[in-house]
C-alpha cells in the first residue's frame, strides 16, 4: 500500500513530466493508489478532467514516464476537442 509520502513521489514526478512535455496549461490533481503497481491521476484543463491509471514502473525512468502522461494527456485534448466540436455544431 502506497503512503502518503509515496503518494506525493508520484505526484511530483508526474508534475515534471507534464512540465517538461510542455504542457503548463495542465494540472495535476489528486494521485491515489490503485491497484498494486498502479495509481491513478487526475489531469485537468479548464473544465475539463480525465482520470488515468498509470503504472508505477512507467514513473522510474523518465522516457517511460513521458509516454504514458502524454497518452493520458492526449485523452484529456480529445475530450476538450468533441466538447468545441459539439459546442460549434450547435
Amino acid at each position: 500500500m502506497a503512503t502518503t509520502r509515496d503518494l506525493e513521489t508520484y505526484r511530483r514526478a508526474v508534475e515534471e513530466a507534464v512540465m517538461a512535455l510542455g504542457r503548463d496549461d495542465v494540472g495535476v490533481g489528486d494521485v491515489e493508489a490503485a491497484e498494486p503497481g498502479m495509481v491513478t491521476v487526475r489531469f485537468s484543463r479548464g473544465r475539463h478532467a480525465h482520470t488515468a491509471r498509470i503504472p508505477l514502473a512507467a514513473l522510474e525512468q523518465r522516457e517511460e514516464a513521458y509516454a504514458v502522461i502524454m497518452a493520458a494527456l492526449l485523452a484529456l485534448n480529445k475530450r476538450t476537442s468533441l466538447e468545441a466540436l459539439a459546442k460549434a455544431a450547435r
